[in-house]
């Protein structure tokens, strides 16, 4: 059985749902379908729908703090 993390246990939706991301974005997508609620630990998602891909981790994060809407709703309360 998968562990549910703070954000699946809180109801929220996966970033592609957020996001509303068309399929062929979210099939190219490495946080699909699995990580959708921990995209930010992702390295090569498809942000943007498909137009913004971090290679590095440290690059993700950053894009993540200070651009995704996502993680601003779900997560900068847990990670500020």
């Amino acid at each position: 059985m998968k562990r549910q993390g703070p954000l699946a246990k809180a109801g929220a939706p996966n970033c592609w749902e957020f996001n509303n991301c068309p399929e062929p974005t979210r099939l190219r997508c490495p946080a699909y379908p699995d990580n959708g609620r921990e995209c930010w630990k992702v390295t090569g998602t498809q942000c943007a729908e498909g137009r913004d891909s971090k290679k590095s981790l440290s690059e993700k994060i950053l894009y993540c703090r200070n651009e995704c809407l996502f993680y601003k709703k779900h997560l900068r309360s847990m990670f500020p």
